[in-house]
């Protein structure tokens, strides 16, 4: 399983997210549906941005 770095800057701050996934595809649907659920907390501005991928391996 590899692990997706994303980083959601949200104007106050800069928060990274790891997201277990088979692959890309997967890792982006759920990033966007964390987005949903920021944009209900009033963040309305919101950059996503994809740092990189971490293998299991590499711990």
């Amino acid at each position: 399983m590899k692990h997706f770095v994303f980083l959601i800057d949200t104007g106050n701050e800069t928060i990274e997210h790891k997201i277990n996934a088979s692959g890309m595809t997967d890792a982006v649907k759920r990033i966007k549906d964390i987005q949903k659920d920021l944009k209900k907390n009033d963040h309305t501005k919101l950059k996503i941005k994809f740092k990189g991928v971490i293998y299991g391996n590499a711990y």
